[in-house]
């Protein structure tokens, strides 16, 4: 309740989401942290999943469906 009084609402809630993107438990001390560092402002940062990645099987179906070795 105190952190009100020093930062916005809007803050608070950027900063609980980000602690709970680390870790599912976060404590006030984390909260703290973020909100004095400024990490709240930061985006936070969801990787995507490709499909078709650049390394893997490359030769596609095509390739092995029944040739002879």
């Amino acid at each position: 309740m105190r952190l009100a009084d020093r930062y916005s609402v809007e803050r608070i809630e950027k900063a609980c989401e980000k602690a709970l993107s680390y870790t599912p438990n976060p404590s006030l001390k984390n909260i703290i942290a973020i909100l004095k560092n400024g990490q709240d402002k930061v985006e936070i940062h969801v990787p995507s999943v490709k499909t078709g990645a650049p390394h893997g099987i490359t030769r596609g179906a095509d390739y092995f469906k029944g040739g002879t070795c």
